[in-house]
This record gives C-alpha cells, structure tokens and sequence, in this order.
C-alpha cells in the first residue's frame, strides 16, 4: 500500500512562493522572481518599524527547567511532569499554542509544591539572603521576598505584589512556622503568571496597531530565553535597570556575551532538537531481530550525539550554515559507536569519522535512524524531512482514503523498488514525485544509518532528484547525500529556511508579513557574513521584529 500521497506544495518562508507548478514549476526550472529588489525599495521607503503581532507566551519545560536551576538550584527537571506541548510550528514556544488549561494549572501547582519543598529542605541556607537566626525571622523572611520575586517575575516588583507576598509569608510565619513560609511564597510565586508567562504589558494610552519598543527588562527576558533558554542573568537584569538594552549596539553587546556562556550552548542544542524533532528519538524502536543488542539508551544517545554535533559546529568548528551540511564527524558514545564503522576518533573531543560517505546534519546516524521504519529506510520519512524542515515548503496530510503504510521488506528487493508504487500509481505521484526522489538519494543508510553498498545483495542505487526549488542552479539530478547536501548547502533555499527557522525560535511565531524588511535585513546580513551561524543570531536580536512590538489590543 502506499505510504501516503500529498496534493500542493507551498513554501512557508517569509516573502517566498514555492508551489509545483507556481513561481517555482514542477519540473525545477525555477523560473520565478523571489523579488529581492523590489523587497529591498520597499524596506528603504518605509517610515518606521514594521513588526508582527507578539502575545504572552508560557514558558516552555525546557525553558522552566533552567528558571528553576537559575532561580532556586533545582536540576530535578520538573516539567517532565508537564504534558506534551502544543506545537503547530516545528518549535515549542509559539505564543498561539499556550494557554493554561485547568489539567495545566493543576499540574504547575503540583510541580510548585515540589520544587518548593527541596528547596526548603535540601537547600534553604543558599535560597536565603539572610540568617534568620541573626537577624530574626521575620525580617530575613521580608528580604528573601524583596530577593526572590524580582528574580522570579524577571523586573522589579509593584507595591502591590510585595505587600501581598510579605503578608502571605506573615500569615504562614503565624501558623506554620518560618521554614513553611518560605516554601508557600516559592509555591506562590512559581504559580504566579507573572511567572510562568513572559509578559509583555501594553500601556494603558496604546492604540491597536501601535509599534512600541520592547522596554528595558522586557529585552532582557527576550535576550535570554532566546540566547540561553532560562531567565535573565544578573548582568543583564541590571543593564535592564540602567537603560542600557535601548540601542541595537547593546543588545548586540550582550547577545555576544549570552551566547559564548554556558547557557548559549545549551540553547542551541536545544534549537536543533526541535527544530529537528530529536524528541521522537525517544520512542524509536528498531526490529530486534536485526538488530540485537542495541544498547538501551540508544534514542537518548542518538538525540545527544545530533545535538552535540550541532553545538560542534557553531562553537568548535566553522559555525556556518555550510559546515551544517559538510561536516564528517559524528559524537556517538562508546556504547553506541560499536554499531558503526569508524575510520577515525579524536582522543580529546570524542568526534568520530565514520566510514561512508558523510554530510554534516543529513548523514547523522540518529538523524537517520529517525526517519526510518524499525525494519528498513523510509525514502518517504527522509524526503518529507528535507522539504519540510530544511527547505521550509509544507505538505498536506495525505488524503483521507489513503492507508499509510510502509511496504512489506521483500529480501529480493531493493527499497528504492517496493516504493516505486508511489510514483507509478497517478493518485500518488503528482507529490511523490517531488518526496520520493530526494528520500532515494539516502539508500546508502540503512535503518539505523549505518553506511551500506548492498542491500539483499542488489547494488544500491541513490540518485535522486532535487526540484521545485527558488535556486535553479541547485535544482536538478544528484547521486547520494552528500551531493544533496552539497547542493543544499549552495542554495538560497537552506540558507533562508535556516534564516527562518531562527526567527520562528526567537519571535515565538512565524514571521509575518508586517516582518518581511526585518527579515530581509537578517538574510542579508547572513549572507555578507558568509553564512556565520552566530552573525544570524545577533542579527535577529538587532532587528526590528526583535526590538519592537505592535499593539493587538488596548492597554491592560
């Protein structure tokens, strides 16, 4: 049966229009104008800032997790008790997907009694600004509150949120002794939305439609969360306090200083798992039977080798969005590297070369075996990957009729001949045509990306063809990933689904067209810097999506 059939093709990056058969035909001649000139007079006419809608967005697990570490020293990951997030974009934290359930709120109270009680328990001394024993409890319980909450809520605190958290803790002072005062302020502040939301409040004389500047403490939360994946560090906090996150030359000054600390490295490992769906590593499962003794951990070292070799390439090698697509190395743990020919290790890093031939993120043994049956490669699951997440275009779901699933492994086949049906069956071949080609182009990677020349003893064949593309001079016939990778790595296409992906990751939405000189001005930057990954990134925090916001409502 086929594996599934797709009807259109539209390209989801911002200012682009790639259809089969649109500005970018069915057969790659890719003669459409993507229109650059006329986007760049238009930017140079416009008056002022243009920028998309922003809401209140929750913060993510991963993004909790770290807050928690940050504000109260707790490394127990307490959103794995938090339910799956809602994503309608390849990322975790779009403001359209969050909203507080009843189950949601009931678990954030849960978690908050939680952390607040190891907190108490296990680590109150370093919670405290004070002793209590010298300086009498109720007064150090006032300054742990005068600490804590603008900490917590990321900016200074209103008179009104003091007073009623220093009541709170008199009240529980009274009944319930010191130690339980302190754990019901961390509950109640770790419930507050103030907390949980990154809130961006509208003043009260603000029309709809306003542009507004992002204030002071406001950039700091959008700096952090976006550079480290946690709340503002106490730099940051106080260059908020001084107006010093006004002009793009600060931003970027501390866009720089996030992203060569710890917490940068952490937030790009982050980006790659989402971006790349690593979290389905968790649930992959490979067929026992040929594939005996794989070790168990062997999705969570999968999901881990990926991102390290991302945070590889944008901090110890050459950071450009080619080196994503041309390096051979591989991080697998010893356990796992067992499974896989290497030709080469590197004693200090633990970077290995892998025999085959390799082609930075697309070659990645968990990549490969993510996008792959238990049994046998997924030509479907590869080529839908590289339109969707490495080109930005959207498919369809398959109709409703279709049945989805992969062929029976035939031992005198190939898999490039069991999914030949796609493109021989007329109901399936108008979209697999433009999958199908590009998911052939990995058959030297087995089911769990191991390097293979044969397979059931027939010679592998993975020519493939990449089409309906903007970038004519890419498009075209190709033998193998890397060649793809070659060709991807060339094209405008890569660089501006990169370029978009890291805006949708830091805006917290897709761009929009209100964004469209914004990002015209990130592409370009991108591209005079020759495709720096960290250039990109600075270049996204300096921009005007990045710096302003427009007004959905009234004040609040």
């Amino acid at each position: 049966m086929a594996s599934g059939c797709y009807t259109g093709l539209d390209d989801g990056r911002l200012g682009q229009d790639t259809e089969s058969g649109g500005s970018v035909d069915g057969d790659g001649d890719g003669d459409g104008d993507s229109g650059d000139d006329g986007v760049a007079a238009q930017c140079a006419e416009q008056g002022g800032p243009s920028v998309g809608v922003s809401g209140m967005r929750l913060l993510t697990g991963y993004e909790y997790d770290n807050t928690v570490r940050e504000l109260l020293g707790d490394d127990t990951q307490p959103s794995l008790a938090f339910p799956p997030e809602n994503q309608t974009t390849a990322f975790e934290n779009n403001y359209l997907d969050h909203r507080a359930s009843k189950d949601l709120v009931r678990v954030y109270m849960d978690v908050a009694e939680d952390v607040a009680a190891r907190a108490v328990s296990e680590r109150l001394v370093a919670v405290l600004p004070c002793d209590p024993l010298a300086i009498g409890e109720t007064e150090c319980g006032h300054a742990f509150v005068e600490r804590h909450l603008p900490r917590a809520f990321r900016r200074p605190i209103e008179p009104a949120e003091r007073a009623s958290f220093v009541a709170l803790f008199d009240e529980a002072h009274a009944q319930h002794g010191f130690s339980e005062a302190v754990s019901l302020v961390i509950q109640a502040s770790l419930q507050s939305p103030q907390f949980l939301y990154r809130v961006e409040l509208v003043p009260d004389d603000a029309m709809p439609g306003d542009v507004l500047p992002v204030t002071g403490y406001e950039m700091a939360s959008r700096l952090s969360y976006f550079l480290t994946a946690s709340m503002p560090d106490p730099e940051l906090l106080a260059a908020a306090a001084e107006g010093g996150l006004a002009t793009r030359d600060e931003v970027e000054a501390q866009a720089r200083r996030l992203l060569d600390s710890d917490g940068g490295r952490g937030a790009i490992r982050e980006f790659h798992r989402q971006w790349l769906d690593l979290s389905g590593l968790t649930s992959v499962s490979k067929d026992p039977a040929m594939f005996a003794g794989l070790p168990p951990t062997v999705g969570d070292d999968w999901r881990q080798s990926v991102e390290r070799f991302a945070e590889h390439v944008f901090f110890d090698g050459g950071g450009t969005v080619d080196d994503l697509l041309s390096s051979e190395l591989a991080f697998l743990p010893p356990a796992l590297s067992a499974w896989y020919e290497v030709s080469e290790v590197d004693p200090e890093t633990g970077a290995a070369i892998l025999t085959g031939d390799r082609a930075g993120l697309l070659t990645q043994p968990g990549l490969l075996a993510l996008l792959a049956y238990p049994n046998q490669s997924s030509p479907v699951a590869r080529g839908v990957f590289v339109r969707e997440r490495m080109l930005c275009q959207h498919l369809p779901p398959p109709p409703n009729d279709i049945q989805i699933e992969p062929p029976d492994p035939d031992p005198n086949a190939t898999t490039r001949e069991r999914f030949a049906q796609h493109t021989e069956d007329p109901s399936c071949a108008g979209c697999h045509s433009l999958i199908d080609p590009l998911g052939f182009g990995f058959e030297h990677y087995d089911a769990i990306g191991r390097w293979r020349t044969e397979e059931n003893g027939l010679p592998v064949d993975a020519s493939g063809s990449l089409e309906a593309i903007e970038d004519a001079e890419q498009s075209g016939a190709y033998d193998g990933a890397v060649e793809l990778a070659q060709r991807l790595s060339a094209s405008t296409d890569f660089s501006d689904c990169v370029t978009h992906q890291w805006a949708t990751f830091a805006l917290g939405r897709e761009p929009t067209e209100d964004d469209l000189c914004a990002m015209e001005e990130i592409r370009q930057t991108l591209a005079d810097a020759d495709g720096d990954l960290r250039e990109l990134l600075v270049a996204i925090t300096t921009s005007d999506a990045f710096r302003f916001r427009t007004v959905e409502g009234g004040g609040q």
